[in-house]
Parts: C-alpha cells; sequence; structure tokens
C-alpha cells in the first residue's frame, strides 16, 4: 500500500500546504484580472454585517444559524471602480469555499513532501492527475462577480459561460456538483492508480 515516508517531518508538510493553500488566491485573483484586465485594488469582509441576523437566528436553529453564516464571504478581493463607485469585480471566499481549500492543500502538501522524499512512490503523470482533480474539486466551490453579467457571488464556472455570451440556461447547482464529483472519483482513482502502480513496482 502506498504510505507516507516516515522521514516527512509535519513542518514540512504543513509549508507545502500553505504554499498551495496560498496559491489558489493568487492563481485565482491572477487569472480574474487576466480577463476582466482589472487588478485587485479593494478587500471587504462581510460577513460581519450578518452578526444581527446571526444572533436573531440562533437561539431557535442554530443550525441553520451557523449554515447562514458559513454561506456568507468572509473576505473578498475586488476591483473598485473609483468614477463609478461600483466594484467591477469580486473574488469570494465563503467558509465552506475555503475548507475544500484548505483539505486540498493539505492532501497535496502531503503529497508533494512524500514525492520529495520517497520519490520512487509517483510518477509525473499521477502528480498531474492529482493536481487536476484538486483543481476541479476546489473549482467547483468558487466564486465570483462581474458586474456585466452577475449581481451576487455566481458560481465561477457560470460567470466563465457568461463572459463567452453563453446564458441561455438556469443556474442549476448540479452543474457545480458535476465537477465536484469528477474532481473526487479523479482523486479517488488517481490515489488507487497510485496504489497500483507501486505494488506492480514501477517508478
Amino acid at each position: 500500500m502506498f504510505s507516507f515516508h516516515k522521514k516527512t517531518s509535519v513542518s514540512h508538510w504543513l509549508l507545502l500546504s500553505l504554499v498551495v493553500f496560498a496559491l489558489h488566491f493568487v492563481l485565482g485573483l491572477i487569472i480574474v484580472s487576466a480577463v476582466n484586465g482589472k487588478l485587485p485594488n479593494h478587500g471587504l469582509t462581510p460577513v460581519f454585517q450578518y452578526f444581527g441576523v446571526f444572533k436573531l437566528i440562533w437561539p431557535e436553529q442554530p443550525l441553520s444559524s451557523l449554515h447562514f453564516m458559513a454561506t456568507k464571504s468572509i473576505f473578498v478581493f475586488a476591483h473598485f471602480d473609483e468614477r463609478s463607485a461600483l466594484k467591477l469585480w469580486t473574488l469570494e471566499y465563503d467558509f465552506y469555499t475555503l475548507m475544500i481549500y484548505l483539505a486540498m492543500s493539505l492532501s497535496l502538501g502531503r503529497l508533494l513532501a512524500n514525492y520529495q522524499t520517497n520519490a520512487s512512490n509517483l510518477v509525473i503523470k499521477q502528480m498531474v492527475a492529482f493536481f487536476l482533480s484538486a483543481f476541479m474539486i476546489s473549482f467547483s466551490v468558487s466564486y465570483m462577480t462581474v458586474l456585466e453579467h452577475c449581481s451576487g457571488a455566481t458560481w465561477v464556472g457560470f460567470v466563465t459561460l457568461y463572459g463567452l455570451g453563453i446564458n441561455e440556461f438556469d443556474l442549476y447547482p448540479v452543474y457545480q456538483l458535476i465537477f465536484a464529483i469528477i474532481g473526487i472519483l479523479g482523486f479517488i482513482g488517481t490515489f488507487i492508480w497510485l496504489n497500483m502502480g507501486k505494488n506492480r513496482g514501477f517508478s
């Protein structure tokens, strides 16, 4: 069975995980800025404005109130246009999104740490498959707005299609779910592939 090398230190794993976690934001901002032609110049923490509603809901529906807060953007990167006083685009991160990013980062950080200490367990094709699967999972929980296409935080897949002029469809969560399922199956499948390859002795 595939196992992580004993010499892989926790600090090294966490450092690599932190790098991968940061790349989620860096790459997202690079792509969004490049597509929209505007760099981020504004930061927001919208979640705080919902604490009043949270306190009202909490006594009677604690679970619902927690879910309510978890779906609100914890922080937002945006391009704010001073002339129009409008946010031309935003990239938003709620609790669920950040937890998925963290899970993917810890998994890939451990994978990279193991690869550095015991490279014979992995091949490049498997590494690429892991990263593509992780990308699809992270992509499925990423949200943004573009002033021309949507007024509220919308899944990046829909916003991308809107930007391409494709808007003759309804916003069904099933499309996000499909991306997530493909990513999860790819992640599991690559892990199995990794174990099979190791057991057969190729590197």
